[in-house]
């Protein structure tokens, strides 16, 4: 079978910070209180886990939880066990580093960290830009981990800070990756096209999508993963896209789909990783029409669209690292 690429978000909800604009909410939310909502989704994590690396072929995995990986014992514990499958190419958290230099030392006799990437996003209200950089330096030049510093666009306000961070990440020797930042109680649950404007707060900002792409760039993102982004928000559907042949998403409940997008709309839905007679088919043909008509608004989705296809890095540990 062709190697495949998952993003899996596991049912994890602890969390250390409090972001104003988390996207994990409503049965998605992440807590303060509970690392799991109850002992059923800690089960469930551990047996999607196990599937994942009894897998008989390649697999890189994005995995990813509602809360912060870094904040669970048991969640680290299980992505170690991944990391030393002789199947799992890589294994992919994203935190948001406050707990890296304190945790990622108890992991170093479990799991090899070596197969172990960080996608780490800057919080600027809850953590300074110096503690934040430095954790980021520690993870890759103590245990060869590959880090990405990913930063947020939400305002003009941001952009002096974003242009400080990527200064001090290229100074550190770090990767550099700016997002756009997303209103997390826009719409989602339709198949109706969606303008961009009701999703990313930087179009009301700044006036205009050219206006946006203006200001990732000069805050030291790529423009041209900004303009996929937005043509992904607005008009995915029809467009050729490689998800479902070798990229796959499971949501918290262990339901699999071509990607995300699919999940939420509850869309073609290959079945539930959990069920014992579950026997995962995909499309053997690399390319096939979007059918969702817009808010196609995550990086792990819409980069498998034939319309990124000059941007994304397949050889890289990492299903979000666009070499930007």
């Amino acid at each position: 079978m062709t190697p495949l690429r998952i993003w899996y978000v596991a049912a994890q909800r602890l969390c250390n910070l409090d972001c104003p604009y988390c996207v994990s909410v409503g049965s998605w939310s992440k807590s303060r209180r509970y690392d799991w909502e109850a002992p059923a989704d800690r089960d469930a994590f551990a047996e999607i886990v196990s599937w994942i690396g009894a897998r008989p072929f390649e697999v890189s995995l994005r995995l990813g939880s509602l809360g912060e990986p870094f904040a669970s014992p048991f969640f680290l514990q299980q992505a170690a066990w991944l990391t030393r499958r002789p199947n799992v190419r890589f294994v992919e958290l994203l935190s948001n580093a406050a707990l890296l230099q304190r945790r990622l030392p108890t992991m170093e006799s479990t799991a090899n960290l070596g197969k172990l990437s960080l996608w780490l996003t800057w919080h600027r209200t809850q953590m300074s830009m110096e503690k934040f950089i430095a954790a980021a330096e520690f993870a890759q030049r103590a245990y060869g981990c590959f880090v990405v510093v990913n930063a947020l666009l939400f305002s003009s306000g941001d952009i002096d800070d974003l242009q400080r961070l990527s200064d001090a990440a290229d100074q550190a020797g770090l990767r550099f990756n700016l997002d756009l930042g997303y209103d997390p109680y826009a719409p989602s649950r339709t198949s109706s096209a969606t303008e961009p404007t009701r999703t990313v707060p930087a179009i009301r900002d700044h006036g205009s999508a050219t206006q946006v792409i203006d200001a990732v760039s000069a805050a030291g993102g790529d423009p041209e993963l900004t303009r996929v982004t937005l043509l992904s928000l607005k008009s995915p559907k029809g467009r050729p896209c490689r998800s479902g042949h070798d990229y796959l998403f499971i949501d918290i409940h262990g339901n699999a789909y071509r990607c995300s997008r699919y999940s939420t709309l509850d869309r073609d839905c290959y079945g539930n990783v959990l069920d014992p007679d579950f026997d995962l088919r995909l499309r053997p043909q690399t390319w096939a029409p979007c059918d969702a008509a817009g808010s196609c608004c995550n990086k792990e989705d819409f980069l498998n669209l034939k319309a990124a296809a000059d941007l994304y890095q397949r050889d890289v540990p990492s299903l979000g690292w666009t070499d930007a």
